[in-house]
């Protein structure tokens, strides 16, 4: 008899609906999987009860729910054993868009069942601590993360407006955010050289905020990240640059505001600016990001 599947559920997550999760349920019990179904309730929950699981008889432990229950069991499930698999319920899903597995929730689960573990790279941010300041946290990231202008629009988003408008609650908080944007200067290095620039944008995956394909060379399975690097001086400019990037021109050096270069170690020295990984708000720099190769082992 198989090992039980154990499904970690974000029940506020976007898309999450019960009959959905039925079907899951019911698909993997028809390939000969038990399965167990754990609710999630509060920010921690799901890296938690992940962080238990990977001691215990698991085939696979999946994340039913947003981009922020991904990251959570991705840090809860990195460098053990266990594979782990991902279902889109979320309003976004930024890494099933990255994998295909978007859409009906039976092929998604088919995916999973029929696929293979890959051992994939996560990103690392560490946030350095002030002088005086208390030790800041390791986290890791499968699919995004930034500093700036990105980052300061998940620190307004709404939550409450989120849990009725999904992606538009982030539209809005990002219309906010460019009426009100300060355009502070941040200096980073990356892999030993220094830069002036207003936004970073750190990709593991080709995807970004849905299906917008920020990093088109982007590949969890290769030890690599991308920065996508913002320099603008008003609010005509940053418009601009956000035009760039959905075009695609910042991909492609084409872009007046924006470039994007493959590197392996950033830090941000600034102390003023906010951090989001895979989508959910961190805190402030200063940080250092890195690649971690074969940290957590994806069925897809």
């Amino acid at each position: 008899m198989s090992l039980p599947v154990l499904i970690i559920v974000n029940p506020k997550a976007g898309t999450f609906k019960a009959d959905r999760l039925q079907i899951a349920a019911a698909t993997f019990k028809s390939a000969g999987f038990g399965v167990e179904i754990y609710y999630t309730s509060k920010t921690g929950d799901a890296e938690a009860r992940t962080k238990e699981a990977v001691s215990q008889a698991y085939a696979m432990i999946v994340s039913a729910g947003g981009d922020g229950t991904i990251n959570e069991v991705a840090n809860g499930a990195a460098f053990s054993q266990t594979p782990v698999g991902v279902l889109p319920f979320g309003t976004s899903s930024v890494l099933c868009n990255d994998l295909g597995l978007k859409g009906d929730i039976r092929s998604a689960v088919r995916r999973l069942i029929n696929g293979t573990a890959y051992d994939v790279s996560l990103g690392r941010i560490k946030q350095i601590p002030l002088k005086g300041a208390a030790p800041k946290r390791t986290r890791y990231f499968i699919e995004m993360a930034g500093t700036g202008f990105d980052a300061a629009s998940v620190y307004k988003l709404n939550k409450r407006l989120k849990a009725y408008a999904g992606a538009g609650a982030y539209i809005l908080s990002g219309i906010g955010c460019i009426v009100n944007h300060e355009f502070d200067k941040m200096t980073v290095s990356i892999d030993g050289g220094f830069i002036t620039c207003n936004t970073v944008i750190i990709s593991n995956g080709a995807c970004y905020g849905g299906n917008l394909r920020m990093a088109p060379k982007a590949d969890i399975r290769r030890p690599a990240l991308y920065a996508t690097i913002f320099r603008y001086s008003d609010r005509l400019e940053l418009l601009a640059a956000v035009a760039d990037v959905f075009r695609g021109r910042h991909a492609v050096n084409k872009s007046k505001y924006v470039e994007q270069v493959e590197f392996g170690k950033m830090t941000v020295g600034d102390g003023s600016f906010h951090i989001h990984v895979d989508g959910d708000y961190l805190g402030r720099t200063p940080m250092e990001v890195d690649i971690v190769e074969k940290a957590l082992r994806l069925v897809y």
